[in-house]
């Protein structure tokens, strides 16, 4: 497709942490991929418990995750921030006791 490596690796990168994030708090979920001329957008979506606090699960190091996985080498709070990070725009829309949605576009270069 010709699409910049670094992009997609950015994509990777975001895809994998809303993964993991999917698999640890919501016993999984799924990822819409659609990929544009211009962008990729990425939607992950779970029927979990939801994100009580988005500013607070936005912050570095901020995490929920249990003792359990921490020892797995997950639940480092890093999840929402990298894919924040490796996206363009991360639109995060969360209701407690319903789920979590993580949109991510990035655009492609």
């Amino acid at each position: 497709m010709g699409i910049n490596p670094d992009d997609v690796k950015r994509v990777a990168i975001a895809m994998y942490e809303g993964e993991i994030n999917m698999v640890i708090h919501a016993n999984g979920g799924k990822a819409l991929v659609d990929i544009y001329v211009d962008k990729v957008v990425v939607k992950l979506i779970d029927t979990g418990k939801g994100i009580a606090d988005i500013d607070l699960a936005m912050k570095p190091g901020y995490s929920t995750a249990t003792e359990d996985i921490r020892q797995l080498g997950f639940g480092a709070g890093m999840g929402l921030p990298n894919m924040k990070k490796h996206s363009d725009e991360c639109i995060v829309e969360s209701e407690v006791g319903k789920g979590t949605t993580v949109t991510l576009i990035i655009n492609l270069r």
